[in-house]
């Protein structure tokens, strides 16, 4: 049998989500594996055995060896405050983990330290939250916001619940394709979604909307997408006229209101398209466009793909070709193969951490 070792780094206040996604996935994995097996170490490099996550679950973890002369194969960190206090203490570890061929994955408040020590690394994914302080700090708005993205032998990832998407694409897909899709199926996940999927949150997250009172605005568009509410409304909601209104969206955001507004209904209708098996006829009038032929030259204009061929993508991706085995996966099966004071986490602690330590793991 084919033993994967993964080492999971916990650190006081560390985010409870993500060590129970980690466990679980990895449990079913062994379960289902027939032939591939993941053995599981949680580590740490606090002076005390037992850690406290935030919410208050309590979990058992064993030093992190400075020099592991067997290194697992996979490092996962794991986000939460106290990542941030000791991340730069941990980086020396983490050079010689990459050296030694070990792949890291880095998520949430682990991710955020490592783009704030590498700031000339542009491909890092964070949490939005994180994405949000770390914009407004350079003078930076929008970016692309991507699940997680891989360079080199690090993974940057967003944490939280895509942990689950993140573990089933680089640490058990390459092993085998069907058992990730198996694993992702036990959970009840609809598709596990790749690196390039956009983290779902409001266009209205950024505090310097707030500052120039667009964020009402913003919400009145987003709660309007299939029936769009005119340019002199929308002013007026924002409390302004409809000069000022367009000079500030174009000012803050680099376009005009009615160009933003067309983006933030065709990026619901990217999401209808890739998520749902609704018609394209259906999805263009939820989101607000006159007829599926103008909505089709929008969707294409923005994406450089027709809905229907973005269907047919999906389609042929998910589709198995050719022979297929347990132990290889379906071919084609939609899974990419692929010192400065530390500030508070931004991620408190809530119901999902509640729950996780209800389950007594």
């Amino acid at each position: 049998m084919t033993r994967v070792q993964v080492t999971v780094l916990v650190e006081k206040g560390f985010v409870a989500t993500e060590l129970a996604l980690v466990q679980d996935v990895l449990r079913i994995a062994t379960r289902l594996g027939q032939g591939i097996g993941f053995d599981l170490r949680i580590c740490t490099t606090a002076e005390t055995d037992l850690i406290e996550a935030m919410g208050g679950m309590m979990v058992r973890a064993a030093p992190l060896p400075l020099h592991d002369t067997t290194p697992s194969d996979h490092l996962v960190v794991l986000g939460g405050a106290g990542i941030r206090a000791r991340f730069h203490k941990l980086l020396p570890r983490l050079r010689w983990s990459e050296r030694m061929g070990q792949e890291i994955l880095l998520m949430s408040d682990a991710a955020s330290e490592w783009q704030r020590l590498n700031p000339d690394i542009e491909q890092i994914t964070t949490h939005w939250q994180d994405h949000q302080v770390w914009s407004m700090a350079n003078y930076e708005t929008g970016g692309s916001l991507p699940l997680y993205t891989r360079t080199g032998r690090i993974t940057t990832a967003a944490g939280m619940a895509s942990t689950a998407d993140v573990i089933l694409s680089e640490v058990i897909a390459p092993r085998s394709t069907w058992l990730a899709q198996s694993v992702g199926n036990v959970l009840l996940m609809d598709r596990i979604r790749d690196g390039a999927a956009q983290q779902p949150r409001s266009e209205n997250d950024v505090n310097a909307l707030r500052l120039v009172k667009l964020e009402t605005a913003i919400a009145a568009m987003e709660e309007h997408l299939d029936d769009p509410l005119p340019m002199a409304e929308l002013a007026v909601i924002a409390g302004v006229s409809i000069r000022q209104f367009e000079r500030k969206f174009k000012l803050f955001l680099g376009q005009s209101p009615a160009a933003f507004y067309r983006l933030l209904r065709l990026r619901r209708a990217r999401t209808l398209i890739e998520q749902t098996a609704l018609p394209v006829s259906e999805i263009s009038v939820a989101c607000g466009f006159g007829t599926p032929s103008n909505f089709s030259k929008l969707y294409a204009s923005v994406f450089g793909v027709s809905p229907s061929q973005r269907r047919a993508q999906l389609s042929a991706k998910a589709a198995p070709r050719g022979s297929t085995s347990k132990s290889q996966g379906y071919q084609n099966a939609p899974v990419t193969l692929s010192p400065r004071s530390p500030r508070p986490s931004v991620h408190t602690a809530g119901a999902d951490e509640t729950l996780v330590q209800g389950t007594g793991r």
